[in-house]
């Protein structure tokens, strides 16, 4: 994935990334500035496509989901410590359709 394709000499920012998530699971990704990390929710989100390679979810690419549904699916907590004006639940669940 570039920030900029199509454009020479532009840095790739996601290189060979590849890793497994179980049904159900809930995964942090963490690491130190300018690791990836908001690359990756970009990426993983359709903010940001990706130049070649593709990403699935259960088997399924992405690129092949509209978008309105594959964000409803996906669920980020932001950097920024303003999240915790509410509870983390809420922050997890906004839309409040998981149950405790």
């Amino acid at each position: 994935m570039r920030y900029r394709p199509g454009i020479e000499g532009s840095k790739v920012v996601l290189d060979d990334i590849s890793f497994d998530v179980k049904s159900g699971q809930k995964i942090g990704v963490v690491g130190r500035t300018g690791a990836g990390k908001s690359t990756l929710c970009l990426a993983l989100s359709r903010i940001l496509e990706a130049e070649k390679g593709s990403i699935l979810i259960d088997g399924i690419n992405t690129a092949n989901i509209k978008i309105d549904v594959l964000r409803s699916k996906l669920t980020v907590i932001p950097q920024e410590p303003i999240i915790f004006a509410e509870t983390i639940k809420f922050n997890l669940d906004p839309t409040g359709t998981v149950p405790d």
